[in-house]
């Protein structure tokens, strides 16, 4: 903890406008799980994870930083336009090897991820498109729920309402409640967003709102 907080306070010093943090994620059959399967590197701890999440965020809203999103932190007025546009639904196309689009409403797709054979469509003028999903509404639903909570600000129920026709308080009743107890999320009017520990603990959330 030492060493990370140290870290943080480095990184502030230097007043970057946009600071991004994320968990360690160890996939198999790369040599970091291997050395941790062997014994030479420690299995990430998620209690000190936990802790060192919190650290940040004291050390980085003291310092004058905006926590808008669950792993992003910005100075006024510079929150990230690119980002944001995946979490408020907004379409994007994406161009070049394994890129992904979205229309906005119902459809996705991705591009070829093998360099090699990208080149080789490139070359005769073929569509690079290699994946292709259409969203059911119920998918909709839950991109607007996970997607939409990442932000701190939250989401509207009045917009939720407009666009589904659904009354999203009303259909999570009981877990709502649960969630605002354990001090999870707040609700205030319509808006409905996590707190500080409810962005610690934000997979718990979405997996039974969305």
């Amino acid at each position: 903890m030492d060493g990370w907080l140290r870290n943080v306070r480095e990184a502030l010093s230097l007043r970057p406008e946009h600071l991004s943090f994320y968990l360690l994620e160890v996939h198999e059959g790369t040599p970091l799980a291997e050395h941790i399967r062997q014994g030479r590197q420690p299995k990430p701890d998620d209690d000190v994870a936990a802790t060192m999440y919190q650290v940040m965020l004291e050390e980085s809203c003291n310092a004058g930083y905006e926590h808008y999103e669950i792993s992003n932190l910005c100075l006024p007025g510079f929150e990230s336009r690119h980002n944001t546009k995946y979490w408020t639904g907004d379409p994007y196309y994406g161009f070049g090897c394994s890129a992904h689009s979205y229309d906005g409403a119902f459809r996705r797709w991705a591009n070829e991820r093998d360099v090699s054979r990208y080149v080789e469509y490139a070359e005769i003028g073929a569509s690079p498109v290699m994946q292709r999903w259409e969203l059911s509404e119920k998918d909709r639903r839950a991109e607007t729920v996970f997607l939409g909570l990442r932000l701190m600000k939250g989401i509207s129920t009045r917009d939720y309402k407009q666009t589904f026709g659904a009354d999203l308080l009303a259909e999570h009743r009981s877990d709502i409640e649960r969630f605002s107890q354990a001090g999870l999320i707040d609700i205030s009017g319509d808006l409905i967003r996590l707190t500080r520990e409810g962005a610690l603990l934000s997979n718990e959330v979405f997996a039974i709102l969305a």
